[in-house]
This record gives structure tokens, C-alpha cells and sequence, in this order.
């Protein structure tokens, strides 16, 4: 407004300053968990204590239920967002033991922490141990996870444990307060008795193996994907789950497919994981190549990546999650891995790479690392990512201008932003100009309103970036020359 009396007025017009982008290394992970918390917001769990912790986390039942996370973060994972799938929907594992309480005897049930198939691979050895002068027994129990055999040692130990209800170690309550794996609950008394004991007196008596653990169906999973919709930073997404089956594996990750495909279209572009099936045969536990392309023949995409062999997800997540964006993950070390399953021979890894499988084996000088950072349709994927890059920088850019006026000037400055962007990613090595005498550059932009667009308040931004890529294959020729 005009002043009346005699003065100065001065209008601020302040800049459009840009906010950071996001950082990429981002899970979101489905799967079954110890604590369920979907009636609370999603978060981001930035380390495995913050994700194991029982008041703000999912409990360290999850570490063993969902194996990708901790293994994601040993590789170098930034963070994980989980979606839980609801208790009912998967059926925990138990097994029972017999013992003694009063006069009478009982079972105490052994029940996995969290719900489906891992639940199987727990085992567990409980035992009274007596000692003399009229002293109370000892009770010692095992737990061995994953349980392969008789020989197996022990994942957990808890010794000096006591029968009576009223003592601080009292055996029932220590397996549920400090197992990771392991829930305990004396049955049938409705009355909790003074005194219970394992019947079992041999330390090295058989151990009893958990059993009629049980996935969730695909629908679950599928269910629990569209919660990860709303978590925009989310760059990596994969489920956690133990079937053999591949025709419901491949249901699932196409599931997963279709979410990033989906994702892509409003600016929150996602690259989805998966890995090959284990065997179903007990006797066989080699990883199915044939299987293996028939999946990967299934998902075809540059957004969908099939690790394989079975167990090394989420040791690939981690490490490409580590990686910078533009890196390729061909040839990189998987941090956290001291062993492998399955050695490929090299008509193995022609097959699956030829099919689109990121394959992990043993390499010279490399260790225990990716042999060939793909995707299913065979693209690399630091080439999606430096494009994924690219839409989120746009979009974070773009998204400051809804509201401004369509003028020439405002178009020149969202140009300008773009560039700037662009240019900064030239400059850290994500896209280069292209090779030859006269190059062409990394990127163009252009920003205009036709007509009809400006009527209607539309800005059309055309980009075009060229990603770095990686070096798959080396030719070399040697002359041998004789004078």
C-alpha cells in the first residue's frame, strides 16, 4: 500500500534456495517381526540396535526372522524401513518338553519370538542337572539356530538356571527375557507351581526341533508393500520370506515389481531386490540354475534385481546401498560375508548372467563378491540409479515452483536450478559427455509454456542425461613380434 506519511517502505523478496536431497541407501523391507507395530507411522531405523530395541524397534526375535537386516547393515546399509506383517497372518514355531511340576508332570512350550518358516531351523536341549547337599537342581538350556544336525554348537547357552518360580533365574522366565529366538510357557497349569524341572537329565540327550512354522501368504506381503507408498526416501524395497516354492516367490517379487514401476511414475523411484528359492530338496541343497532363470525370466525390468544364490540379499542390498549411486556394484566385495553356500562353476554364472541373475561367487583377489552388478533385463544398476537420481533431483527442484508465477522469469530460474543440479552431477562423476572427437554433453534441459500450456498453468520440462557406466569387459590383442 501507498504511505500517507512520510517514509521508507521496503519489500523482502527472498530466493528460492533449494532443500537437500535425500540420502540414497534407503530399505524398505516387508516380513514377519517379534513386536508388531502397524498401528504405528512407519519410521527409518538407522542401525541394528535402533531396529532390535524393544521400545522403539521390532525386538531381537526379527534378527533371526528377518535375516536381510542385519546382514544389510553389516554391508553397509544407511537405513531400513519395515513394514510387519500382522501376527496372525503367519504361524509361529513350537515344540514341547516334558516336565515335572510338584507331584505332577507338564510340558513347557517352546515357541519361535516371531512368526513363519525360519521358526523350523530352531532346536533346543533342556536339562536338570542335580547337586549334592540337599541343594536345588540346576537347569541348563540350548539353543541352536539354524539347526542342521546333532553336532551342531549351540547359538545360545543359558546355564545355573533354577526350577523355582519365585527365583530370579528361574528358567521359563530367563529364556524370555534374555532369548533372541525363544519364547517359554509352562502347560497346561492354570496355577503356576513352585517348583518345575526338565525330566531330561542327559546334556547330551537329542535335541527337539521346532516345527509347523509357516510364511505368510503372498497376499500378506502384498498387502504390507502399499504401506511403503507413504515413505517417500525409500530408494530399495524387497520382502522377507522362506519359501521354496518359486512360483510363490516370483508372485511376490512381481508384486514388488509392480510397486517400484508404480513408485517411478510419481517421482519416488525404487529399485526392487529378491533372491532364488532355496532347494526344496533336503538332499540337494545346490542352487537350481533352471529355477533361477525362470525367474529372472519372469520379472524383466531395470527395477528388478535377482540375487542368487540363496542367503546373500541382504549382503548385496547393503553393499550397493553403500556404494555412491553412480557406482557400479561389478566386482565389489560383500562386507559381512566370511563364507559361501555354493561355488558357481563358470557355466553356472554364464547362465545366470545371460539370464539376468546378479550372481555372487568367490573371485580372485575379491573375496566373496558380485560378479556382475545387473538387473533383469540385464541393464547395470548403477545406470537405473544415476537415472533415479536425476527424476528426484527434478522433482525436488520442480516441486518449489507450484504456487510462482508462469513468466519468463520464473521458467529461466527453474532452468537455472535444474543445471546447477545437473552440473553437480556432472562433476561428481554421474553422468559424462559422450565419447569421440567433438563430445556431446551430459545433459540438456530445457524448460518452456506452449500456448495451450500456459492457459492451463502447465511448465514442461524436457531433460536428457547421460549416466556413467561401468567397465564389464576388457579386450586387449598382444602382438608377438619376431624382429
Amino acid at each position: 500500500m501507498s504511505l500517507i506519511i512520510p517514509g521508507v517502505e521496503i519489500r523482502v523478496i527472498r530466493e528460492l534456495v533449494p532443500r537437500p536431497l535425500g540420502a540414497t541407501g534407503v530399505l524398505g523391507i516387508v516380513g514377519c517381526t517379534e513386536i508388531d507395530r502397524r498401528g504405528e507411522t512407519l519410521q527409518a531405523f538407522g542401525s541394528l540396535q535402533e531396529f532390535r530395541d524393544k521400545e522403539r524397534g521390532f525386538g531381537a526375535g526379527s534378527l533371526a526372522a528377518m535375516p536381510e537386516v542385519q546382514q544389510a547393515f553389516a554391508a553397509g546399509l544407511n537405513q531400513v524401513v519395515v513394514a510387519n506383517i500382522p501376527d496372525d497372518k503367519a504361524v509361529k514355531a513350537k515344540a514341547e518338553i516334558g516336565v515335572t511340576a510338584g507331584a505332577a508332570t507338564a510340558k513347557v512350550e517352546f515357541s519361535a519370538r516371531a512368526g513363519g518358516e525360519w521358526g523350523n531351523r530352531i532346536a533346543v536341549r533342556a536339562f536338570t542337572t542335580p547337586v549334592g547337599d540337599g541343594a536345588d537342581e540346576l537347569v541348563e538350556v540350548q539353543v541352536f539356530y539354524p539347526f542342521k544336525n546333532k553336532d551342531d554348537k549351540p547359538a545360545e547357552t543359558f546355564r545355573n538356571l533354577s526350577g523355582r518360580n519365585d527365583h530370579d533365574r528361574y528358567f521359563v522366565k530367563v529364556i524370555n527375557e534374555e532369548s533372541a529366538f525363544l519364547r517359554a510357557a509352562l502347560k497346561p497349569f492354570s496355577s503356576l507351581p513352585t517348583k518345575v524341572l526338565p525330566t531330561n537329565n542327559n546334556p547330551q540327550a537329542a535335541q527337539v526341533k521346532l516345527t509347523h512354522g509357516s510364511d505368510p501368504e503372498p497376499a500378506d506381503y502384498i498387502r504390507e508393500l502399499e504401506r511403503l507408498e507413504a515413505f517417500a526416501e525409500i530408494d530399495m524395497v524387497t520382502v522377507s520370506h522362506r519359501y521354496t516354492n518359486a512360483d510363490k516367490a516370483t508372485a511376490v517379487y512381481a508384486e514388488v515389481l509392480s510397486h517400484c514401476e508404480r513408485m517411478s511414475k510419481i517421482a519416488r523411484n525404487r529399485i526392487g531386490f529378491g533372491q532364488l528359492v532355496e532347494n526344496e530338496s533336503e538332499a540337494k541343497k545346490d542352487p537350481d540354475i533352471r529355477t533361477a532363470q525362470k525367474m529372472a525370466s519372469r520379472l524383466p525390468s531395470n527395477r528388478f534385481v535377482l540375487v542368487a544364490p540363496n542367503g546373500y540379499l541382504g549382503s548385496v542390498i547393503g553393499m550397493i546401498a553403500g556404494l555412491r549411486y553412480f557406482e557400479s556394484p561389478t566386482f565389489k566385495t560383500l562386507g559381512g560375508v566370511s563364507e559361501l553356500t555354493f561355488d558357481f562353476t563358470d557355466s553356472n554364472l554364464i547362465a545366470l548372467i545371460s539370464s539376468g541373475v546378479c550372481a555372487v561367487d568367490e573371485l580372485p583377489r575379491k573375496g566373496i563378491a558380485v560378479v556382475k552388478g545387473i538387473s533383469t533385463d540385464s541393464e547395470q544398476i548403477n545406470v537405473t540409479r544415476v537415472a533415479d537420481r536425476a527424476v528426484r533431483q527434478v522433482q525436488n527442484i520442480a516441486q518449489d515452483f507450484i504456487g510462482l508465477l508462469n513468466t519468463e522469469e520464473q521458467r529461466l530460474a527453474l532452468r537455472q536450478r535444474i543445471n546447477e543440479a545437473f552440473t553437480r552431477m556432472e562433476k561428481e562423476g554421474a553422468i559424462v559427455k559422450s565419447t569421440g572427437k567433438n563430445p556431446l554433453p551430459a545433459f540438456a534441459v530445457s524448460v518452456e509454456s506452449l500456448p495451450d500450456d500456459f492457459a492451463a498453468g502447465i511448465v514442461r520440462i524436457d531433460t536428457a542425461i547421460r549416466p556413467v557406466r561401468a567397465i564389464d569387459y576388457i579386450y586387449a590383442t598382444l602382438k608377438v613380434q619376431a624382429f
